[in-house]
């Protein structure tokens, strides 16, 4: 029977380990002049680190610790968990660097502008988005807004992680 601390353990380790990649790979970008508002590319790379991190957190966790067998629903809770450790770690990242840098707040703003003219034109709803943005736009917004999209990213990649890496039964050993 598998304990709360036995379950807990690679859990949080593994989302210590795909939150500080998260944040290594920002700062990477960052160090090479890329940009890491609202950039594509970084999310690509995010969204492969956190299936990938979710992937062998549970795989982990089912043979090392589950003794091979592990439940949809566990393997399911496991992976989120290490999702919700990787994406909290990022957002208090993200609060840090944006405070930090009011830069890349503006930077941030420019870019919603920029989309919001291309998908509403000069159409009121864009000028009310706008204003709505103009009001709310801060470094705990952005904070907020990376946790909860990660966090919907990261559960949706986690229902099928679950789906592979679920087994009812003990695997046979090697003779």
């Amino acid at each position: 029977m598998m304990t709360t601390r036995r379950f807990f353990g690679p859990v949080a380790a593994f989302g210590l380990l795909v939150g500080g990649s998260f944040i290594v790979t920002s700062l990477l970008f960052l160090a090479a002049g890329r940009g890491v508002v609202l950039d594509q590319r970084l999310g690509n790379v995010l969204s492969c680190l956190l299936v990938i991190g979710s992937f062998f957190g549970v795989k982990k966790l089912r043979d090392d610790r589950a003794g091979g067998i592990i439940s949809y629903g566990k393997a399911f809770a496991a992976g989120f968990k290490i999702i919700l450790v990787a994406t909290a770690l990022y957002a208090g990242y993200t609060f840090i660097l944006y405070s930090a840098r009011p830069g890349l707040v503006e930077e941030y703003r420019a870019v919603i502008t920029a989309t919001l003219a291309q998908v509403y034109g000069d159409t009121p709803l864009r000028a009310l988005v706008e204003e709505v943005f103009a009001d709310s736009l801060s470094p705990a917004f952005i904070a907020v807004e990376e946790l909860i999209g990660k966090l919907l990213t990261g559960t949706f990649f986690t229902l099928v992680v679950a789906a592979i890496l679920r087994r009812t039964v003990a695997p046979t050993p090697n003779v």
